[in-house]
């Protein structure tokens, strides 16, 4: 999968967790730093989404699958999202690819005049989600690479936005910065709700 990242479209990103960021990194590669999602998600105010250990939803303050299963049930469809490749009919947690697919078809659901770019930052490689729709895999080390080096259509947050890399965001009662983790499902319920006016 290309690494090239369409800077005119709209940009949504989702994090795996362990061996991906900071909290639980590589043994052996660099990791992104926690500082970063946390900064893109409530300074910035760009969508991020946690898709793997949903750990990280509370470590960053950031929507994860429950929150993503919630705005399809009850403002998208009005029924249980069906996931295409969850290995158990009893499952919990769907298997990697699937939700990120719920990710993918909220935005396209919701905002059906616009393009995206969904970013995916997994130390699993999810490359082929390419063949289905605008998607960018990158392996975290590779994804560091690229946000420093000025080759990521975001910028690199300034080096104040960095909290103590193996330190979760909820370890503390006074964030360095204000967040709000149901900004972007308050932004998408809005944008569900304009549609079904529009449509009467």
């Amino acid at each position: 999968m290309s690494n090239a990242v369409d800077t005119t479209t709209r940009v949504v990103l989702c994090f795996d967790r362990d061996d991906t960021v900071s909290v639980n990194p590589h043994h052996d590669e660099r990791a992104v730093p926690i500082g970063w999602i946390q900064y893109w998600a409530h300074v910035e105010e760009i969508p991020v989404w946690c898709t793997g250990n949903q750990h990280l939803r509370v470590e960053t303050e950031t929507p994860g699958i429950r929150e993503a299963e919630y705005l399809w049930e009850e403002h998208i469809e009005g029924e249980e999202y069906e996931y295409e490749n969850s290995q158990f009919e009893d499952y919990w947690k769907p298997r990697r690819r699937d939700g990120l697919r719920l990710v993918r078809d909220l935005y396209e659901t919701a905002y059906p005049d616009e393009d995206f770019q969904f970013v995916v930052v997994d130390n699993a490689d999810v490359s082929d989600l390419e063949d289905e729709g605008p998607w960018t895999h990158y392996y975290p080390w590779d994804f560091v690479e690229a946000v420093e080096s000025g080759d990521f259509a975001l910028e690199e947050p300034p080096s104040d936005a960095y909290r103590n890399e193996g330190v979760p965001f909820n370890s503390t009662n006074q964030p360095d910065f204000e967040y709000d983790q149901k900004r972007e499902l308050r932004q998408i319920q809005k944008r569900v709700r304009t549609l079904v006016v529009s449509e009467k």
